[in-house]
This record gives structure tokens, sequence and C-alpha cells, in this order.
């Protein structure tokens, strides 16, 4: 479903990036982990589509994608509800939603956990409540492919594990391919996942248990 063949991405003479190699198969849960400045938000930004590489090519086999980035800079923009910047991630949004659109929006915040704020300000929310209705966003529309980069830092930890639970679900059910930027997998992981460890170039790739290996050998994520 996606390919990176020798890609490289530099800022000046700073290379952020390079020669990476890789392929997501469609249903895979893929983590990407590494250091902090190692290149992780540079690659996700790459994918999609913020970024060019100066060198190397990315073919991706599908235009249903979901992405939450790593910063929201949310506050005092135009004042938005809830339900508006959700219904703003539907495929195709009219001016207002329909009774099922607004159904589905609240099944989606009831499953986040905040079903009491359909109605309300995206300025008044916390940020861990801003990123989980960002979270539905980008889950609303059934992408085909899922990308989440640092999707925890703001939620709450008693929430987070439910999180997870809840992406796997949808891997699950639907086949989404999901691919989750993370300094910390401690959550994170199931069966059949597949960990990238990235600093400026691919470092690792393989299964959890192969990482723990790696990670044993003196290589470390932040």
């Amino acid at each position: 479903m996606i390919e990176y063949k020798n890609v490289s991405v530099s800022f000046g003479k700073f290379n952020v990036l390079s020669n990476v190699n890789f392929h997501i198969k469609k249903g895979d849960f893929f983590h990407i982990v590494g250091p902090n400045g190692s290149g992780k938000t540079t690659l996700i930004k790459t994918l999609v589509g913020l970024l060019k590489p100066n060198d190397g090519q990315i073919d991706i086999n599908t235009k249903k994608l979901g992405y939450l980035p790593q910063k929201l800079n949310l506050r005092n923009l135009i004042p938005m509800t809830v339900q508006e910047v959700i219904y703003s991630g539907f495929e195709k949004p009219k001016l207002f939603p329909s009774k099922a659109e607004c159904d589905l929006i609240k099944s989606w915040l009831k499953k986040m956990e905040i079903e009491e704020l359909f109605d309300h300000s995206m300025n008044y929310l916390s940020g861990g409540q801003q990123q989980r209705v960002y979270l539905i966003r980008a889950l609303i529309s059934e992408p085909e492919v899922l990308i989440l980069d640092e999707p925890t830092s703001a939620l709450d930890p008693s929430f987070r594990e439910k999180f997870y639970i809840l992406l796997h679900e949808i891997q699950q059910k639907n086949k989404t391919t999901i691919i989750h930027v993370t300094h910390d997998l401690t959550d994170a992981i199931k069966d059949n996942c597949t960990i990238m460890f990235v600093d400026q170039s691919i470092k690792f790739i393989g299964s959890y248990a192969d990482f723990n290996q790696f990670e044993h050998r003196g290589h470390h994520h932040a």
C-alpha cells in the first residue's frame, strides 16, 4: 500500500532522513519509534504531502488518508464547535450535517468519553479533549490509512489503554492500515505489529520481539 524508495530529506546542509527504504502492507499496524530529532515527524510529513523529499520516491496506493499531527495549534482560531470540527472530516460535508451524521458524531464522542462536548467551543477545551476531537475527525470518514503522530501525548493516562484498544478494533474490523509514531510502546503493542526504529536512517524494522533484542544490544528509543 505504501513504499519508500531511497527517500532523503535535508534542510540546508542538515540531513534529516537519508536513503529511507521500507514498505507497508494493507492492514498493517506500523509503529515508528526513535529519539527526539531523529526524523520521525519529517517522515510522516513526507507521507501526507506536507514535505517533498529531496531524493527518492514515495508510492501511496490510496487517497483515503486520516492524519493527526503531533502539534495542534488550535487556540485563538476562528471559533468552531466540536461538532463543526468533526464534521469537517467527513468526505463530502454540506453546509449543515444531517441527523444521521450528527448521531454518528455523537456515537464517536461517546466512544472517546466526551459525549457532553458536542456543542462546546473548541477554544474552551483542554489539550486532551481537543486531541480526542481531532482523533475522531481523523477516524470519522473511515480512512484506509490512519496516520497518528504522538496521538496520546495529551491524553489522560487512564484513557490511553482504552484508546489503543479502540485502534486495534478499528484495524481488525475495517482492515485499516495504521501508522503510529510514539515514544512509548507500552500500551500500543499487540500481536503481529511491525516496529521501525528511525534515527536519520532506518536502524531496525521487524517484530516487537526482535526489537527488544535490538534494544538490548545497546540501542534505545526516547
